[in-house]
């Protein structure tokens, strides 16, 4: 074995382990010949199980080390001696245990995740463990309620709650062997996995059957923060910005940030750095930016790669203590590159230099008027969002649409390129204490520190929604690992993990991404996850109700107040139900009535929390937004209100997206997508009121 391999328990080392840690385990006596394991079997009592014990043997019945429901000693003798002939090659002892009674089979295991630690895993277990793969995961240590809420969610539950005549298992013997595993995982931090499979559980309590322990040489914990001290506040709100690399060529990204600069609006001095010119775009430049007269608080530097550490030095010398470094080629290109970017960010460091990238584009503020982007950018209105991407497209066409459609405004926006020093961390820790960040969205496709972002994604979380999106769900590619427990707790399910534990909410792509991000910063946060539903298409009732069982909404029957109110703008014949199918009514007393006067009467039902307005997009059903609904509205203001539509003209969308913007109202493209977004707000106010109990 290589001196810093990981290497296993034997079966029996890790039995005595959990016996330590208090989890019930089944007896079991260690033998070292035929004779030692006969006399183990008398003790015990047959029927018994015979297993090769060696901490060379992982998969013991893969290798047919492994022979159960012994009934005598010629049978055991027999089993002994095949073991011996199968293993003769391998150091090895006999393991003798009890022969457990059936139950329902469970897998318990524990892992030391490389990003984000000790996470604990359990599910179905026995044969079908990888078959079904019917498991749940969080952070670990854990708390008795959260071990009871991981039962639950396993599509296995009716099996340990009582399945047909199958009585109950003990729910509260599985969750406390759960919660000690969790704190074993979270202590012992020489663990890298622990597999308990399976653990058999009973109505009157449960066994370890199996126990599966890898250990590391080392702590794999070991490794420093990349936390680096210093403020990166001045990245978004300096008082001087020299451009490093500016140029008098309309298409250079050195002319473009001066021209995104000076569009923005940005009221600070701005210092144009080119050996080779004395003016750009009207503004004094400077060979070096040690030539500049007066302090410099952020320098951005877009220059070949062969010049980038004397601009870093130069940089140093100047007394700059923050650096947004656009130019690639490091990192992003493989390990030769890795180690350019190290020796960049040591000297960064060294000169206490806060270095964003490389290869970003920067940042965007519009309350500062600033914008770093390469790309050209139209001018984007303030507001309360604010990204971190580890992509360029925020500043570059994610921002133009932005400042086209305007889905909302925008706060502050960073896009972080290779992380060589401020990393996601640094810029959720900074964003949580902004004032004017309300919503913050996230796209990831890596932790720094994965400790360190637990915690500063629960103290964001605490206090403002967290939107996320995070590429590679896939596991392709993954590292093998040895256990049940290994290959079932991937790097996607362990963020998963961390997103339940910290009160991030996490989507699975862009549509998404905007979609709810446009609706915590239009909306109040739900009281409830009750919804009332008006349509002018029956097909919107029915798209909606099928989209509300999905994400865990409810649809109340109308009260006989609302009915009655419905009533004076339906006909007797028409139907009427939430949803409300309504066109009957438009047909009669024209949309902007009709629809009016139905979302008053939903808003005002007390058991509606909020409501949903579904448009058909025709010349019918165009009219003044703002008249139709703005009192409705403004009249309740603790209720969200969303709208889609189907169909019509691009001038017809942009008349009801623009009649709605001025009201706070964020509309989609379809009710299914405004029901999205609308069940993660449902989710975040679950997590917002929960986590405010428990402080409590």
């Amino acid at each position: 074995m290589k001196e810093n391999a990981a290497h296993a328990m034997s079966e029996y080392e890790g039995s005595l382990l959990l016996r330590e840690w208090g989890l019930p385990v089944v007896e079991g006596v260690l033998a070292a010949d035929v004779k030692e394991a006969l006399d183990a079997a008398s003790k015990l009592g047959y029927p018994v199980v015979l297993k090769v014990c060696s901490d060379q043997v992982l998969h013991k019945t893969e290798a047919g080390g492994v022979v159960l429901g012994i009934r005598d000693r010629k049978a055991l003798s027999l089993a002994a001696r095949g073991i011996s002939e199968r293993f003769g090659a391998v150091p090895h002892a006999l393991l003798v245990q009890k022969m457990a009674p059936s139950g329902v089979e469970l897998i318990l295991g524990a892992r030391r995740d490389p990003v984000f630690g000790p996470v604990v895993l359990a599910g179905l277990g026995g044969i079908f463990t990888e078959i079904f793969r019917d498991t749940a995961m969080e952070l670990a240590p854990l708390t008795r309620k959260e071990a009871l809420a991981m039962l639950r969610k396993l599509k296995g539950f009716p099996l340990l709650s009582g399945y047909r005549s199958q009585p109950p298992v003990l729910l509260d013997t599985v969750a406390d062997a759960i919660v000690r595993l969790s704190k074993l995982i979270s202590r012992r931090r020489d663990i890298l996995e622990l597999d308990v499979n399976p653990f058999i559980a009973y109505p009157d309590g449960a066994l370890a059957v199996d126990a599966l322990v890898r250990l590391a040489p080392r702590e794999p914990d070991g490794r420093p923060s990349t936390h680096a001290a210093g403020s990166i506040g001045p990245c978004f709100t300096p008082a001087s910005l020299a451009l490093i690399g500016a140029s008098k060529s309309p298409g250079k990204g050195g002319n473009i940030i001066l021209r995104n600069v000076l569009k923005a609006g940005f009221t600070g001095s701005i210092h144009p750095i080119n050996p080779t010119s004395q003016e750009i775009l009207g503004m004094k430049a400077y060979p070096r930016v040690v030539d500049v007269p007066g302090p410099v608080d952020l320098a951005m530097i877009v220059i070949p790669k062969d010049s980038v550490a004397s601009a870093l030095a130069d940089c140093a010398a100047k007394g700059i203590g923050n650096v947004i470094l656009s130019t690639g080629g490091y990192s992003d290109i493989g390990e030769a590159g890795a180690r350019e970017q190290r020796e960049l960010v040591e000297l960064a460091r060294a000169a206490k230099i806060r270095l964003m990238g490389p290869n970003s584009i920067g940042v965007m503020n519009p309350q500062a008027g600033l914008a770093t982007s390469i790309v050209g950018l139209e001018q984007i209105r303030p507001g309360g969002v604010s990204l971190i991407g580890q992509s360029g497209v925020f500043s570059s066409g994610w921002g133009r649409w932005i400042a086209d459609f305007k889905p909302f405004g925008i706060a502050k926006v960073a896009c972080i390129g290779n992380k060589g020093d401020v990393n996601e961390s640094d810029l959720l820790e900074y964003l949580t204490d902004d004032p004017d960040t309300t919503t913050v969205g996230m796209y990831l496709e890596g932790i720094v520190d994965g400790r360190r972002f637990v915690k500063a994604a629960r103290r964001a979380s605490a206090c403002k929604p967290v939107v996320v999106v995070k590429s590679g769900r896939s596991e392709a590619g993954a590292a093998a690992i040895a256990s049940h427990t290994g290959s079932m707790a991937g790097s996607d399910a362990v963020f998963d993990a961390v997103c339940r534990k910290t009160g991030m909410v996490r989507v699975p792509d862009s549509e998404a991404f905007f979609d709810t991000l446009s609706a915590f910063e239009a909306l109040p946060l739900p009281r409830g996850n009750r919804l009332g539903v008006l349509s002018v298409t029956g097909m919107g009732c029915v798209v909606t109700t099928d989209a509300a069982e999905e994400h865990g909404l409810v649809i109340p029957k109308l009260a006989p107040a609302t009915l009655k109110k419905i009533r004076e703008v339906m006909p007797p014949w028409a139907p009427v139900r939430n949803p409300v199918d309504l066109w009957s009514g438009v047909e009669q007393h024209g949309a902007s009535k009709t629809m009016s006067r139905i979302a008053r009467s939903l808003i005002e039902q007390k058991d509606v929390d909020a409501v949903l307005i579904i448009f058909v997009l025709m010349p019918e059903t165009i009219f003044d937004i703002g008249e139709a609904f703005g009192e409705v509205i403004a009249s309740h203001p603790h209720k969200p209100v969303l709208a889609s539509y189907y169909g019509g003209t691009r001038r017809e969308m942009a008349h009801v997206r623009e009649g709605f913007l001025p009201l706070g109202v964020p509309t989609y493209p379809t009710p299914e997508r405004a029901l999205f977004a609308f069940g993660r707000m449902v989710e975040y106010a679950r997590f917002r009121s929960f986590s405010g109990r428990r402080k409590g």
